[in-house]
């Protein structure tokens, strides 16, 4: 049975190293290796809001299931990005919930950060994870999937199969969840929609993955960079996030954040030598500092 930890015990275990040759070396071939896995899921006969398919990669402690579907709107635009998905959960209420953006998440690190403060050096320390998919598990199973047609009425499940995965996934111990879902509370979606801390930190996980596809395909595909070493992708948008977090919590001025969004176009990002900051210490970059 899941138990809440202290502080002490909660930063044990969020507690990481950052240095350019480990925890960067290892997510460039972690990341990869999700690329190769999710880019290479059949897409043949599939439509993007006519007919698609799901993947249920995550079950939160609550019971919330969170996918990824897919082809994605980005699919039918221009130019075509074919392997675009997106995030889903499913809610304990059994409905879906409004698509997660960008925007959405800022405003609940905001939310947060009114009503839980203190809390956001935990919040920081996951999104650092997310970046560098700092020890994610290699996971080898088989997932359940859905075929949906999707009709001017609604949806409907036209098949359930089975479909084999072998991927890194983020891994935390249940007491960790637990815990975070004590602290932080429900999450509001808005639309009259809540999701425990777990569900939407692993839907953003999801979103920073399709993130790396995507980049992936612009770079690779699209403009035929062959040397593309990975520098787009879910490390930006886990910095953008940090950034941010970082300005939540008192330690950067709102002038510098709209400047550094309008210099980055709406990307801005975290020095490195400020995770320590961030974070509370929780991670540091001993590259620069020890503890």
């Amino acid at each position: 049975m899941a138990k809440i930890l202290s502080n002490e015990e909660l930063i044990a275990v969020l507690k990481a190293d950052y240095s350019a040759k480990t925890i960067n070396k290892e997510s460039l071939l972690r990341r990869q290796w999700n690329i190769d896995t999710f880019n290479a899921l059949e897409r043949k006969q599939l439509k993007y809001d006519k007919l698609e398919k799901r993947i249920m990669l995550y079950k939160t402690m609550e019971g919330e299931e969170v996918y990824i579907q897919y082809p994605g709107k980005e699919s039918t635009e221009n130019p075509k990005m074919p392997l675009d998905f997106r995030p889903k959960v499913k809610l304990k209420t059994g409905e879906y919930a409004i698509d997660l953006s960008f925007g959405a998440i800022w405003d609940i690190l905001d939310d947060i950060s009114r009503n839980h403060n203190a809390y956001l050096k935990y919040v920081a320390a996951l999104f650092f994870r997310m970046g560098y998919m700092h020890e994610y598990k290699k996971i080898k199973m088989s997932y359940d999937c859905e075929i949906v047609k999707i009709s001017k009425v609604g949806e409907k499940i036209e098949k359930n199969e089975k479909i084999q995965l072998e991927w890194y996934a983020m891994q935390l111990e249940e007491d960790v969840w637990y815990t975070l879902n004590d602290k932080m509370g429900w999450i509001n979606l808005g639309n009259n929609q809540v999701i425990s801390f777990e569900g939407f930190i692993k839907l953003v996980d999801l979103l920073f993955q399709n993130e790396d596809c995507k980049y992936y395909y612009k770079n690779i595909v699209i403009k035929k960079k062959d040397k593309y070493k990975l520098s787009s992708g879910r490390t930006n948008s886990s910095a953008a996030n940090l950034f941010i977090l970082n300005y939540l919590e008192g330690n950067v001025k709102l002038s510098k954040l709209l400047d550094a969004f309008q210099k980055s176009r709406g990307v801005p990002m975290i020095k490195k030598s400020d995770y320590s900051v961030v974070t509370d210490k929780i991670v540091i970059n001993v590259d620069i500092e020890s503890r």
